[in-house]
């Protein structure tokens, strides 16, 4: 290795680290502000001139579905804020994980929450994405309670051996190499037969949020997506495999079908946990834009 390579290296790891400091703190910027409970302050820690995405999954009204709460403006985001704070009140959160890239932080950690109902108190652990910009975040994507089994209670792994996450890893090499192949099927199977997916859509140039159900909705994605792409590679550069959800940031570099046949290259992170069948509940994310490779 060159004395330049090297000296680059060390120059790369500072750059990172500023633009991921500067991400942590944007998001626990958000999160501290949570804590008055006053909507206009919360939606000020939200990024300027920037499109703007926010979900939760909850449970829709069949058994084993679930469907995303979104909104994608200051103003739609505010108004969520609004109504859940009749609901809960936020009081701490305690990160037992803290992944920060440049244009994001995940955390997983216990959420200390009140019930304005009755004023009960309880702690629940979760994990939520947050994108940012250059100002604030540019959202908040949270799959909540998704995960849990049917007594409310995270899966317990075997004591000897990580067998819960060695199953989800397995799982997971096989989906990518799903998106790799444009395996629409496979794609398809990995997911619950109600699965929700809240995240954005790259079949537009603009970035939108996209918000679909079941699996036709599914399949009607990946194949409008491999209609426009070709898939020449899809590398991982961050993954967290938990007993209950993965994490995953995906490098895309994809070849577009007809006469443009431009070279792009995107990055997308993604959050998505599984049924006990490995099969993935919901699934939401944020995506850079394209650039020409």
């Amino acid at each position: 290795m060159s004395q330049q390579m090297v000296q680059s290296l060390h120059e790369e790891a500072v750059a990172h680290a500023t633009l991921a400091e500067r991400s942590g703190e944007l998001m626990w910027r958000h999160i501290e502000t949570e804590y008055t409970q006053d909507v206009d302050k919360i939606a000020a820690t939200l990024a300027t001139q920037a499109p703007l995405a926010w979900t939760l999954a909850r449970e829709a009204d069949d058994a084993g579905a679930f469907h995303f709460l979104t909104g994608t403006s200051v103003e739609t985001i505010r108004d969520q804020y609004a109504v859940l704070r009749k609901e809960i009140e936020i009081n701490r959160w305690r990160a037992l994980l803290e992944l920060r890239q440049g244009w994001y932080t995940v955390t997983q950690g216990v959420c200390t929450l009140t019930v304005v109902a009755n004023g009960y108190i309880s702690d629940g652990e979760t994990v939520t994405l947050f994108p940012v910009g250059t100002d604030g975040v540019l959202g908040e994507l949270q799959v909540g309670i998704v995960g849990r089994r049917a007594n409310g209670l995270l899966p317990v792994d075997d004591p000897d051996l990580p067998r819960l996450r060695l199953a989800a890893l397995a799982a997971h090499e096989e989906y990518l190499a799903a998106l790799r192949a444009e395996d629409v099927g496979g794609i398809v199977a990995a997911h619950a037969p109600h699965a929700a997916m809240a995240t954005r859509s790259y079949l537009s140039d603009e970035s939108i949020l996209m918000n679909v159900n079941g699996e036709a909705e599914i399949r009607g994605y990946f194949s409008a997506f491999f209609e426009r792409y070709r898939v020449r590679d899809v590398r991982l550069v961050n993954r967290i495999i938990e007993r209950w959800y993965v994490f995953d940031e995906l490098h895309w570099i994809v070849e577009e079908r007809g006469d443009a046949n431009r070279t792009l290259e995107y990055c997308t992170a993604e959050l998505a946990p599984f049924d006990s069948d490995g099969r993935y509940w919901v699934r939401t994310g944020a995506g850079t834009d394209p650039i020409e490779g």
